[in-house]
């Protein structure tokens, strides 16, 4: 096959069928190297795709061939191109570094003020990296956030980062700082739909309801259609929890309106009231994981600064301090009300 007909491209909401075969395919290249690798769910890297944060190569037949995903760290100050896997029918092919030219192009395209980092063991990685003008450096100079470094428990290694009080590992530590130099092309159309991401435009629908409140388009019109998917399916299988406190905030029980599942932007928030710009976040088990706490917080920063207050429960306390949860969410809606 000829390499040059494998697509690399910045996946979307459309490549998440891929999603599980990526998967297998980073836990077997594991096994082989016997490393160990950050774990990663199906959803989670659906949700790096559908926010252009990940890069997949296709054969010219739909053949999933390779895939890269970027993850930020320290407020966005230091950024790692994460997960590059290439399935082994396209090895030998150089598909390994049109995949990281892509995603270092990505990153430097949305982050270009921040610092990307690396940390491998392999040869073939550190001169892709040297390549791309990293430069060996000591741990200290990495992020200082324990979200990242929590990915290396899973690593058979991690015993020597325990006893060095993580100065050095079997891994190399390699830093490139932003210079104004990309190796891939992105095309317009991906540029598009990142600028739609990093900030999306509300316009009015254009009615109006009783009372003369103005309905807005709250949703990003390039990933509605998939997130109004994911939206049905979240009213469909209600947790526990957000069954229990659906029950208080429906018809204006709570003297607003609430919508489930409302698509904001390229999030779906669990409950929304509009009229006063009000978010409610029920969070389950799997928002502990340090990653999740990372996007859960970029998330909130995001909707924040379209103006929308979040405030977030978590399972046990809806269905165990049912009373409490109830009076701060009526605290918080009399605030918005009387600004």
């Amino acid at each position: 096959m000829d390499k040059e007909n494998i697509s690399v491209v910045v996946a979307g909401p459309e490549h998440e069928c891929y999603v599980d075969t990526i998967l297998d395919t980073i836990a077997d290249a594991a096994k082989v190297r016997g490393t160990g690798i950050a774990r990663r769910t199906h959803e989670y890297l659906a949700k790096k795709m559908m926010e252009a944060k990940a890069v997949i190569a296709l054969s010219p037949d739909g053949r999933f061939a390779g895939f890269s995903y970027i993850e930020t760290w320290g407020n966005k100050k230091y950024v790692t191109t994460s997960g590059l896997i290439v399935h082994p029918d396209f090895r030998g092919m150089g598909l390994a570094k049109r995949i990281k030219d892509m995603t270092f192009t990505l990153a430097r395209i949305r982050w270009p003020h921040a610092k990307i980092f690396s940390l491998t063991s392999g040869a073939a990685v550190m001169k892709m990296n040297t390549d791309l003008g990293y430069k060996p450096v000591t741990f200290a100079e990495l992020t200082d956030d324990e979200a990242f470094w929590k990915g290396c428990e899973g690593c058979v290694n991690v015993d020597v980062l325990h006893r060095t009080d993580r100065k050095y590992c079997i891994c190399t530590g390699m830093l490139f700082d932003p210079e104004e130099h990309l190796p891939a092309k992105i095309d317009e159309k991906t540029l598009e739909r990142i600028r739609q991401i990093e900030s999306p435009s509300h316009p009015p629908l254009g009615g109006e309801k009783s009372g003369s409140e103005k309905m807005f388009q709250t949703a990003d019109p390039t990933l509605y259609t998939r997130l109004k998917e994911f939206a049905a399916q979240n009213r469909k299988n209600q947790t526990e929890a957000e069954s229990a406190l659906w029950n208080y905030l429906q018809r204006k029980r709570l003297g607003t309106e609430f919508r489930r599942q409302h698509i904001v932007g390229s999030f779906i928030a669990d409950f929304a009231s509009i009229s006063i710009k009000l978010i409610i976040e029920v969070d389950g088990g799997y928002h502990q994981l340090p990653e999740q706490q990372i996007s859960d917080e970029e998330r909130t920063m995001w909707l924040e600064k379209q103006g929308f207050t979040v405030i977030r429960f978590s399972n046990e306390q809806i269905l165990c301090d049912t009373n409490n949860t109830i009076n701060k969410i009526k605290e918080t809606i009399w605030k918005l009300q009387n600004k």
